[in-house]
């Protein structure tokens, strides 16, 4: 897609990192124009002036001016231009702030890179409805939109989905009871969580053979048995299948007083039932094996976030054979590595995992990568210097619960000399080319790095002699697990080292993601698998 018809796109954000890593995300897809950056809601008012964009992905806590501020201002002056209010599920209120001051949609900060684009997508392509005036002007239409529209993404996955439903639908039904299952007994919500299973058994039961919405007032026979109570209202309403009209599961919606009355909700919880119904079956039918498509083109827009950050290929050294892999699962990777070049014709060598997965997990890796490569070239003899440095300003510079394990080692070429600090990573092995030498393993010298403030690392040094191996890998590969539950291991991990002994680089690589790949057995890979092999040649 051309620049004259892409999509023309502002950020709103006070996080210098954040910034860069929505930048890195945002240049992969064709169809996106990045045409400007704001670090709090002035410069983002300022740049709508200036640039007309089409969208604004805003960060709705920022100094100065914040996101829902900002927003307001924006709907005033320039109703064309649409605000996607970038959010968290701790931000229920600031979401609802957010939207009642005309942010046209949300997304959520952990959602993957193909649904934040599919969400800028259907925002652009879909211009904002107003809310009806109605008999009922507590019905919060506008609200219901953005629901249906979020879980139209995330519908895919059953956990987001519920956590989806969790931060909307208290606020539609404020002071009720909410619980809804999917037939025959599995519960997708249930809220407040300490009323688990308020409706017998026997109702759901009763429910999974009805076909229309009903209410009961204060008092009411129940028609499984006895009576509501005297102060409560409830409504049921079951879930219905669009392939075949077979029921999927039910609704509940229990209120203790008469503050409002249930039965004037009755049209808004049939449209709501129905858009829960469509996003369920939709999850069922994306695990089916026609979803293929759909992961491939998301791995194909997670190699491109991904292509500016990792290195094309190992450095060639002399005297040196090295060799890389990164091979991610289906969801974006957080795995990384990185080889960095320092003075004196030293070299860094970096290996690295997020702790957790999907769009939030690509951002923190292109974030922490930045940091990495800039503090190891700052400290480039140092290397528990850089990582201090790089542990302060994740800390300082982000308000994700995220963190990084790593490792990080200064190599001198000509001496094999290497310093190195291990953050709380897989312990990489030094296999020894002295017949009967035991493995070292270069076990952790300090916790994570994002965890704690004026965390403590120590540096220590190694000596790889001509023929000794180091082997850096992730959790990926020793946590792998074949169909029937069982690790791949570290004692696995360790025997096909040994039976390699000082081959090439590359060919170790090879070997061991081949017999991963048999351990497997066909079963699916959950997590990335990183590995990088340093082989110092024999003299």
């Amino acid at each position: 897609m051309g620049e004259k018809n892409s999509i023309r796109l502002v950020t709103a954000d006070d996080l210098p990192l954040m910034r860069s890593g929505l930048r890195a995300f945002l240049t992969a897809y064709e169809e996106f124009s990045l045409v400007g950056e704001a670090s709090n809601g002035e410069e983002a008012i300022q740049l709508c002036e200036l640039l007309k964009p089409d969208i604004v992905l805003m960060d709705l806590k920022m100094p100065v001016m914040d996101g829902v501020s900002a927003t307001r201002l924006i709907r005033q002056r320039w109703p064309k231009i649409k605000v996607l209010a970038l959010i968290s599920f701790r931000d229920t209120e600031l979401v609802q702030a957010a939207l009642q001051a005309g942010a046209a949609a949300h997304a959520l900060k952990d959602v993957t890179a193909d649904e934040l684009a599919e969400s800028i997508r259907r925002l652009y392509q879909k211009r904002r409805v107003s809310a009806p005036k109605t008999s009922l002007p507590s019905e919060p239409i506008d609200l219901l939109e953005q629901l249906v529209q979020a879980m139209d993404i995330a519908s895919s996955d059953r956990t987001r989905l519920s956590g989806l439903l969790r931060s909307h639908l208290p606020g539609f039904f404020p002071g009720c009871q909410i619980e809804l299952r999917i037939f025959p007994n599995q519960s997708l919500l249930c809220y407040p969580a300490e009323h688990l299973d308020f409706l017998p058994d026997a109702a759901w039961r009763w429910l999974q053979s009805r076909a229309d919405t009903l209410a009961f007032s204060a008092g009411d026979p129940v028609p499984w048995g006895g009576r509501l109570s005297a102060d409560g209202q409830l409504l049921l309403t079951p879930l219905f299948s669009n392939r075949g009209g077979h029921p999927l599961g039910g609704l509940c919606i229990l209120q203790h007083g008469m503050d409002t009355d249930l039965w004037e909700r009755l049209a808004f919880v049939k449209d709501l039932a129905g858009h829960i119904s469509q996003a369920i079956e939709k999850g069922r039918y994306a695990e089916l094996p026609p979803q293929k498509p759909r992961l491939d083109q998301e791995l194909a827009n997670a190699g491109k976030i991904q292509t500016g950050i990792l290195p094309e290929r190992p450095p060639q050294l002399r005297g040196w054979d090295i060799a890389s892999r990164l091979e991610p699962a289906l969801q974006t990777s957080g795995d990384f590595y990185d080889f960095i070049p320092l003075t004196n014709n030293n070299w860094g060598f970096l290996i690295a995992d997020v702790s957790d997965k999907g769009m939030g997990a690509a951002l923190f890796m292109a974030l922490s990568s930045t940091l990495f490569r800039t503090y190891a070239t700052q400290y480039a003899t140092l290397p528990v210097f850089a990582l201090s440095q790089v542990n302060e300003r994740i800390l300082s510079d982000t308000r994700s619960e995220m963190f990084v394990t790593a490792f990080y080692a200064v190599l001198e070429p000509e001496t094999g000399r290497m310093r190195y600090v291990n953050a709380g990573h897989n312990p990489p092995y030094l296999v020894s080319s002295q017949k009967g030498k035991p493995f070292d393993r270069l076990r952790a010298t300090g916790m994570a790095l994002g965890v704690m403030e004026d965390s403590v690392w120590q540096q220590k040094i190694v000596r790889l002699s001509p023929g000794d191996v180091l082997l850096l890998y992730t959790d990926g590969v020793t946590e792998a697990q074949d169909r029937a539950g069982r690790f791949y291991g570290e004692q696995r991990l360790q025997e096909v080292l040994r039976s390699l002994g000082s081959r090439p680089a590359n060919e170790i690589l090879e070997s061991i993601l081949a017999d991963l790949k048999s351990f497997l057995g066909g079963a699916s890979q959950q997590d990335d698998v990183t590995l990088v092999v340093l082989r110092r040649k024999p003299a």
